[in-house]
Protein backbone atom coordinates (compact mmCIF):
# COMPACT_ATOMS: atom_id res chain seq x y z
CA UNK A 1 0.00 0.00 0.00
CA UNK A 2 2.84 2.37 0.94
CA UNK A 3 4.51 1.63 -2.39
CA UNK A 4 1.33 2.58 -4.27
CA UNK A 5 1.07 5.83 -2.29
CA UNK A 6 4.70 6.67 -3.00
CA UNK A 7 4.22 6.14 -6.74
CA UNK A 8 1.06 8.25 -6.73
CA UNK A 9 2.88 11.00 -4.83
CA UNK A 10 5.63 10.95 -7.45
CA UNK A 11 3.13 11.12 -10.28
CA UNK A 12 1.40 14.08 -8.63
CA UNK A 13 4.71 15.88 -8.14
CA UNK A 14 5.51 15.35 -11.80
CA UNK A 15 2.16 16.76 -12.90
CA UNK A 16 2.59 19.81 -10.68
CA UNK A 17 6.14 20.42 -11.93
CA UNK A 18 5.06 20.28 -15.55
CA UNK A 19 2.02 22.52 -15.11
CA UNK A 20 4.06 25.18 -13.35
CA UNK A 21 6.89 24.90 -15.87
CA UNK A 22 4.42 25.44 -18.72
CA UNK A 23 2.88 28.43 -16.95
CA UNK A 24 6.30 30.05 -16.69
CA UNK A 25 6.99 29.28 -20.35
CA UNK A 26 3.81 30.88 -21.65
CA UNK A 27 3.60 33.74 -19.17
CA UNK A 28 7.14 34.86 -19.82
CA UNK A 29 7.71 35.07 -16.05
CA UNK A 30 11.18 34.23 -14.74
CA UNK A 31 12.75 34.03 -11.32
CA UNK A 32 15.31 36.62 -10.35
CA UNK A 33 17.66 33.85 -9.26
CA UNK A 34 20.00 32.41 -11.84
CA UNK A 35 19.15 29.10 -13.50
CA UNK A 36 20.45 25.87 -12.02
CA UNK A 37 22.73 24.21 -14.55
CA UNK A 38 22.28 20.48 -15.31
CA UNK A 39 24.90 18.69 -17.38
CA UNK A 40 26.42 15.29 -18.21
CA UNK A 41 29.90 14.05 -17.31
CA UNK A 42 31.60 10.91 -18.64
CA UNK A 43 33.47 8.97 -15.96
CA UNK A 44 35.56 7.20 -18.64
CA UNK A 45 37.05 8.91 -21.66
CA UNK A 46 38.45 5.81 -23.39
CA UNK A 47 35.72 3.25 -24.03
CA UNK A 48 35.98 -0.14 -25.69
CA UNK A 49 33.37 -2.64 -26.83
CA UNK A 50 32.33 -4.73 -23.84
CA UNK A 51 33.10 -2.01 -21.26
CA UNK A 52 30.66 -0.69 -18.70
CA UNK A 53 30.28 3.04 -19.30
CA UNK A 54 29.12 5.20 -16.35
CA UNK A 55 27.61 8.62 -17.13
CA UNK A 56 27.01 11.16 -14.34
CA UNK A 57 24.25 13.77 -14.33
CA UNK A 58 25.64 16.77 -12.46
CA UNK A 59 24.03 19.93 -11.08
CA UNK A 60 25.46 23.18 -9.71
CA UNK A 61 24.32 25.10 -6.62
CA UNK A 62 20.65 24.77 -5.73
CA UNK A 63 18.36 25.92 -2.88
CA UNK A 64 15.20 24.26 -1.57
CA UNK A 65 15.27 21.30 -3.98
CA UNK A 66 12.38 18.93 -3.29
CA UNK A 67 11.82 16.98 -6.53
CA UNK A 68 13.69 15.98 -9.70
CA UNK A 69 12.53 14.60 -13.02
CA UNK A 70 15.18 13.86 -15.65
CA UNK A 71 15.11 12.41 -19.15
CA UNK A 72 18.25 11.18 -20.87
CA UNK A 73 18.39 10.08 -24.50
CA UNK A 74 21.10 7.75 -25.78
CA UNK A 75 22.26 5.73 -28.78
CA UNK A 76 20.45 2.44 -28.14
CA UNK A 77 22.11 0.80 -31.17
CA UNK A 78 25.53 0.91 -29.52
CA UNK A 79 24.74 1.34 -25.83
CA UNK A 80 22.63 -0.80 -23.52
CA UNK A 81 21.14 0.71 -20.35
CA UNK A 82 22.01 -1.36 -17.27
CA UNK A 83 21.10 0.57 -14.14
CA UNK A 84 20.83 3.94 -12.40
CA UNK A 85 21.93 4.99 -8.92
CA UNK A 86 21.35 8.16 -6.91
CA UNK A 87 24.29 10.49 -6.45
CA UNK A 88 25.32 12.13 -3.17
CA UNK A 89 23.36 15.30 -4.01
CA UNK A 90 19.96 13.57 -3.73
CA UNK A 91 20.90 10.63 -1.50
CA UNK A 92 18.05 11.53 0.92
CA UNK A 93 15.38 11.48 -1.82
CA UNK A 94 12.74 8.79 -1.85
CA UNK A 95 13.01 6.10 -4.48
CA UNK A 96 11.66 6.71 -7.01
CA UNK A 97 10.48 5.99 -10.52
CA UNK A 98 13.37 4.31 -12.31
CA UNK A 99 13.78 3.39 -15.96
CA UNK A 100 12.69 -0.01 -17.24
CA UNK A 101 15.59 -1.64 -19.15
CA UNK A 102 13.33 -3.21 -21.77
CA UNK A 103 11.52 0.05 -22.45
CA UNK A 104 14.81 1.95 -22.56
CA UNK A 105 16.20 -0.54 -25.07
CA UNK A 106 13.29 0.18 -27.43
CA UNK A 107 12.94 3.94 -26.97
CA UNK A 108 16.53 4.97 -26.32
CA UNK A 109 15.29 7.13 -23.43
CA UNK A 110 15.73 6.94 -19.67
CA UNK A 111 13.35 8.77 -17.33
CA UNK A 112 14.15 9.13 -13.65
CA UNK A 113 12.06 10.76 -10.93
CA UNK A 114 12.41 11.14 -7.16
CA UNK A 115 11.19 13.43 -4.35
CA UNK A 116 12.34 14.37 -0.87
CA UNK A 117 9.71 13.00 1.47
CA UNK A 118 10.89 14.77 4.63
CA UNK A 119 8.59 17.65 5.71
CA UNK A 120 9.73 21.26 5.44
CA UNK A 121 12.20 22.81 3.07
CA UNK A 122 14.06 20.99 0.35
CA UNK A 123 17.79 20.42 0.29
CA UNK A 124 20.45 23.04 -0.23
CA UNK A 125 23.53 21.93 -2.12
CA UNK A 126 26.64 23.47 -3.60
CA UNK A 127 26.25 21.02 -6.47
CA UNK A 128 27.40 17.57 -7.43
CA UNK A 129 26.22 14.27 -8.87
CA UNK A 130 22.46 13.70 -9.10
CA UNK A 131 22.57 10.33 -10.85
CA UNK A 132 25.02 7.82 -12.23
CA UNK A 133 23.70 5.90 -15.24
CA UNK A 134 25.49 2.71 -16.20
CA UNK A 135 25.58 1.58 -19.83
CA UNK A 136 27.15 -1.45 -21.49
CA UNK A 137 29.00 -0.69 -24.73
CA UNK A 138 27.76 -3.05 -27.44
CA UNK A 139 29.26 -1.89 -30.73
CA UNK A 140 32.18 0.20 -32.04
CA UNK A 141 32.09 3.60 -33.73
CA UNK A 142 30.66 7.01 -32.85
CA UNK A 143 27.94 7.07 -30.20
CA UNK A 144 26.27 9.69 -27.97
CA UNK A 145 24.28 10.52 -24.83
CA UNK A 146 22.30 13.71 -24.14
CA UNK A 147 19.86 15.35 -21.75
CA UNK A 148 16.38 16.28 -22.94
CA UNK A 149 14.66 19.45 -21.74
CA UNK A 150 11.17 18.04 -22.42
CA UNK A 151 9.73 17.12 -19.00
CA UNK A 152 13.11 17.57 -17.34
CA UNK A 153 12.44 19.70 -14.26
CA UNK A 154 13.38 20.57 -10.68
CA UNK A 155 10.82 21.54 -8.03
CA UNK A 156 11.00 23.28 -4.65
CA UNK A 157 9.14 22.52 -1.41
CA UNK A 158 5.92 24.28 -2.52
CA UNK A 159 5.96 22.66 -5.97
CA UNK A 160 7.33 25.74 -7.76
CA UNK A 161 9.49 24.90 -10.73
CA UNK A 162 13.14 25.79 -10.11
CA UNK A 163 14.54 27.45 -13.26
CA UNK A 164 17.13 25.17 -14.84
CA UNK A 165 19.55 25.44 -17.72
CA UNK A 166 19.88 22.06 -19.41
CA UNK A 167 22.73 21.34 -21.79
CA UNK A 168 21.04 19.39 -24.60
CA UNK A 169 24.22 18.99 -26.65
CA UNK A 170 24.79 15.40 -27.74
CA UNK A 171 27.92 14.30 -25.95
CA UNK A 172 29.93 12.21 -28.42
CA UNK A 173 31.57 8.91 -27.50
CA UNK A 174 34.14 7.17 -29.68
CA UNK A 175 33.97 3.44 -29.02
CA UNK A 176 37.14 1.50 -29.82
CA UNK A 177 37.74 -2.19 -30.33
CA UNK A 178 40.56 -4.18 -28.80
CA UNK A 179 40.97 -7.46 -30.62
CA UNK A 180 41.47 -9.79 -27.70
CA UNK A 181 39.75 -12.80 -26.19
CA UNK A 182 38.98 -11.74 -22.64
CA UNK A 183 38.26 -15.29 -21.50
CA UNK A 184 36.61 -18.55 -22.48
CA UNK A 185 34.97 -21.03 -20.12
CA UNK A 186 31.98 -23.31 -19.71
CA UNK A 187 29.35 -23.52 -17.01
CA UNK A 188 28.64 -25.65 -15.16
CA UNK A 189 32.06 -27.28 -15.00
CA UNK A 190 32.09 -30.24 -14.40
CA UNK A 191 29.38 -30.62 -17.01
CA UNK A 192 26.53 -31.18 -17.66
CA UNK A 193 23.75 -29.62 -15.60
CA UNK A 194 20.51 -31.44 -14.70
CA UNK A 195 19.18 -30.95 -18.23
CA UNK A 196 22.31 -32.44 -19.80
CA UNK A 197 23.64 -29.07 -21.01
CA UNK A 198 26.77 -27.02 -20.45
CA UNK A 199 27.13 -23.52 -21.87
CA UNK A 200 30.35 -22.62 -23.67
CA UNK A 201 31.06 -18.91 -23.39
CA UNK A 202 33.57 -16.70 -25.18
CA UNK A 203 33.96 -13.11 -23.99
CA UNK A 204 35.80 -10.97 -26.54
CA UNK A 205 36.67 -7.29 -26.54
CA UNK A 206 35.42 -6.69 -30.08
CA UNK A 207 32.53 -7.61 -32.35
CA UNK A 208 34.01 -10.59 -34.18
CA UNK A 209 33.87 -11.34 -37.87
CA UNK A 210 34.10 -15.06 -37.19
CA UNK A 211 34.18 -17.51 -34.29
CA UNK A 212 34.35 -21.27 -34.30
CA UNK A 213 35.31 -23.94 -31.82
CA UNK A 214 36.42 -27.56 -31.62
CA UNK A 215 36.29 -29.96 -28.70
CA UNK A 216 38.87 -32.78 -28.48
CA UNK A 217 39.30 -35.70 -26.11
CA UNK A 218 42.65 -36.15 -24.35
CA UNK A 219 43.91 -38.38 -27.18
CA UNK A 220 43.43 -35.51 -29.63
CA UNK A 221 40.40 -36.99 -31.43
CA UNK A 222 37.79 -34.46 -32.56
CA UNK A 223 34.59 -34.81 -30.53
CA UNK A 224 32.54 -31.77 -31.55
CA UNK A 225 32.86 -28.89 -34.00
CA UNK A 226 30.94 -25.64 -33.43
CA UNK A 227 30.59 -23.19 -36.31
CA UNK A 228 30.08 -19.43 -36.26
CA UNK A 229 26.36 -19.75 -37.01
CA UNK A 230 25.90 -22.11 -34.03
CA UNK A 231 26.85 -19.47 -31.49
CA UNK A 232 24.27 -17.17 -29.92
CA UNK A 233 25.58 -13.74 -30.97
CA UNK A 234 22.74 -11.57 -29.58
CA UNK A 235 24.94 -10.35 -26.70
CA UNK A 236 28.10 -9.84 -28.78
CA UNK A 237 30.94 -9.41 -27.94
CA UNK A 238 29.81 -12.26 -25.68
CA UNK A 239 29.22 -15.48 -27.62
CA UNK A 240 27.57 -18.60 -26.21
CA UNK A 241 26.79 -22.14 -27.33
CA UNK A 242 24.77 -24.72 -25.40
CA UNK A 243 26.44 -28.10 -25.75
CA UNK A 244 24.52 -31.26 -24.88
CA UNK A 245 27.75 -33.23 -24.23
CA UNK A 246 27.19 -35.34 -27.33
CA UNK A 247 29.66 -35.95 -30.15
CA UNK A 248 29.42 -35.44 -33.89
CA UNK A 249 27.59 -38.78 -34.20
CA UNK A 250 25.00 -37.56 -31.65
CA UNK A 251 26.24 -40.00 -29.00
CA UNK A 252 26.73 -39.25 -25.31
CA UNK A 253 30.41 -38.76 -24.59
CA UNK A 254 32.21 -40.56 -21.76
CA UNK A 255 33.15 -38.98 -18.46
CA UNK A 256 36.55 -37.36 -18.54
CA UNK A 257 38.50 -34.25 -19.50
CA UNK A 258 38.07 -32.55 -22.88
CA UNK A 259 39.91 -29.68 -24.53
CA UNK A 260 37.92 -26.74 -25.90
CA UNK A 261 39.75 -24.77 -28.63
CA UNK A 262 38.20 -21.52 -29.84
CA UNK A 263 39.47 -19.45 -32.77
CA UNK A 264 38.22 -15.92 -33.47
CA UNK A 265 38.80 -13.57 -36.38
CA UNK A 266 38.56 -9.82 -36.93
CA UNK A 267 39.64 -8.62 -40.36
CA UNK A 268 42.81 -10.49 -41.27
CA UNK A 269 43.79 -11.08 -37.60
CA UNK A 270 43.14 -14.35 -35.81
CA UNK A 271 43.46 -15.40 -32.18
CA UNK A 272 42.82 -18.64 -30.34
CA UNK A 273 42.52 -19.91 -26.78
CA UNK A 274 41.97 -23.26 -25.04
CA UNK A 275 40.03 -24.40 -21.97
CA UNK A 276 39.54 -27.72 -20.15
CA UNK A 277 36.01 -29.10 -19.85
CA UNK A 278 35.33 -31.81 -17.27
CA UNK A 279 32.41 -34.13 -17.99
CA UNK A 280 31.01 -36.02 -15.00
CA UNK A 281 27.56 -37.52 -15.07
Amino acid sequence: MQSILNKERLRNMKRIIMVIALLFLFSGYSYAARDVSIDLRFVKQNVNVGDEFPVEVIMDQVTNLKGVNLIISYDNLKLEYLSVSKGPTISSFVEEIVPDPESAKITGKIEYMAVLQDPGSGIESSGGVILTINFLVRAPGSSWVKLLSNETALADSIANAIPSSIDQTSRPINVNQIFEIKRIFNYPNPAPDASGITTIRCEALAILDDINAKIFDISGELVKEIEHSDFNRSQAPIYEYQWDCRNERDQDIANGTYILWIKVKLGSDEKSQTWKIAVLR
